[in-house]
């Protein structure tokens, strides 16, 4: 993961939402409700996301390539943001926690969305994986690190000797991963939209 797109994220940018480490423009439009959709560009792989508009009214003209973020206050944009925000995180963790589960055979009871400060991932002694949302803002390399730290998590409830090697055969580039996400933690779990 080094030296790629990934280092050089400018978190800092206004007007941007950031999904997949790749910013995303802000496109503000007319409506009287808080309301976000994201509106694929031709050929950029976001087509699967465009199956998560919330409900924006017909006469708004979205951008291709932006997200479309319409309400009467600042306070409404940024709320719709974030509900836009979870929405997306639980369907790309939930994708990623099946493909992972299906390929290590190992099944969690139940699967959590969360705002954690501290945290990218947690799992139960009952078996409930808890995700950060944030996740989705940097590259998949790493949510999907997570996603497999976690799963393996349900076999080794520790950071044994016998968890690190288990991690290491299901995922044998992990310390790049997880170094990646100590470098940028606390620019992620801070980051705020700026609109």
């Amino acid at each position: 993961m080094s030296g790629d797109r990934r280092e050089s994220m400018d978190l800092t940018r206004p007007g941007v939402v950031w999904l997949d480490a790749r910013p995303v423009p802000v496109a503000l439009a007319p409506s009287d409700r808080p309301v976000a959709r994201l509106v694929p560009a031709r050929g950029t792989g976001w087509g699967r996301t465009a199956a998560l508009e919330i409900g924006v009214p017909d006469r708004v003209e979205p951008r291709p390539g932006a997200l479309s973020v319409g309400g009467r206050t600042r306070q409404d944009r940024l709320g719709a943001i974030d509900r836009w925000y979870r929405r997306e995180a639980r369907s790309r963790i939930e994708a990623a926690v099946e493909r992972e589960s299906e390929r290590l055979g190992l099944f969690p009871a139940r699967v959590t969305i969360r705002d954690q400060r501290t945290r990218w991932g947690s799992c139960s002694t009952t078996g409930t994986l808890s995700f950060n949302w944030r996740l989705v803002i940097g590259p998949v390399e790493a949510l999907d690190y997570v996603v497999v730290h976690e799963l393996v998590h349900l076999l080794h409830h520790d950071h044994s000797r016998r968890f690190w090697g288990a991690l290491t055969t299901a995922m044998p580039d992990w310390k790049a991963r997880a170094a990646w996400l100590r470098a940028n933690e606390r620019t992620l779990t801070a980051w705020r939209p700026v609109v």
